[in-house]
């Protein structure tokens, strides 16, 4: 009897590993190439202006309308119908980073995935297609903070929040161990969940990036941003997995017709969905 229980037991913690592990499938552009036709599996983190909702319920966004224009490019040059599915829920950034990392084939990862030397030794990028903007924000009622070398005296008593796994996790943990020691940290599940914390907490700050800080002043929240904290070194890209065969079709997309960020369909995108603020913030950080 303890015999079968182990082995039920064993069962179970294996379908429960299974799942909690489950990959996405897309085809490869080898079989798309060689069938005529295929699907391509979209995963995604909501990210007010690159991932979202419209008001119909409809998956929108720069990152939406950047992949039609792909597979749109892929279609009309390459003789090809290459379709589209969107996998996954959205809310987390790791959970989309972790399921597409262990996928096979046609999968692409969506949303502010920052590209950086240790990711790119996990996935595949894309070439990149916007400069990521963080900017360090508290609440209105704290003090405009104009070195960073004063953070520990102008946010002190402030408690910072930020998600795991994130860029802006690593920026902030080097803000403690540069100029405040004594900062305390506290982890939010997500990003929109630290946008959230920081507006339910006077005293708080946080990195936030571009679109999370356009949403939050759309929305007329008081935000204060401290510009002495912008950060603007890193990049957006899509990503890939390993074993995945269609980064070079994204290298041809993206510099065909002499470049794709610098063609007005582009320049469109960007004014649709982050509006002229957006694209100010995005210019002064290029």
């Amino acid at each position: 009897m303890m015999k079968i229980l182990k082995i039920n037991f064993i069962a179970a913690l294996t379908l429960i590993s299974s799942v909690g592990y489950s990959q996405y499938t897309g085809d490869n552009w080898s079989k798309v190439k060689g069938a005529g036709s295929g699907t391509i599996s979209l995963a995604y983190v909501e990210t007010p202006g690159f991932v979202y909702k419209d008001a119909s319920g409809k998956l929108t966004g720069i990152c939406v309308d950047i992949m039609n224009d792909f597979v749109a490019y892929v279609n009309a040059k390459k003789g090809v119908k290459v379709s589209t599915k969107f996998v996954g829920d959205g809310s987390s950034f790791r959970g989309m980073y972790d399921k597409v990392k262990a996928s096979n084939g046609g999968v692409f990862g969506l949303g502010n995935v920052t590209m950086t030397d240790a990711r790119k030794k996990e996935i595949q990028f894309s070439p990149a297609w916007i400069t990521n903007f963080a900017i360090l924000v508290t609440q209105s009622n704290v003090p405009t903070l104009t070195k960073m070398e004063d953070i520990s005296k102008t946010f002190a008593g402030l408690t910072a929040y930020t998600a795991k796994g994130t860029l802006n996790e690593k920026r902030l943990l080097d803000i403690k161990s540069q100029y405040y020691p004594n900062m305390k940290v506290a982890y939010a599940a997500s990003s929109p969940e630290t946008l959230d914390k920081v507006l339910s907490d006077p005293n708080s700050f946080s990195y936030l990036d571009l679109a999370f800080y356009l949403d939050a002043v759309t929305r007329r929240k008081p935000l204060k941003r401290h510009p002495v904290g912008d950060k603007s070194s890193e990049q957006f890209g899509f990503i890939m997995p390993m074993n995945s065969d269609w980064q070079p079709l994204m290298e041809e997309f993206f510099s065909a017709n002499g470049g794709y960020t610098n063609t007005i369909e582009y320049k469109k995108i960007l004014s649709k969905h982050l509006g002229d603020t957006g694209v100010k913030l995005l210019q002064a950080a290029n």
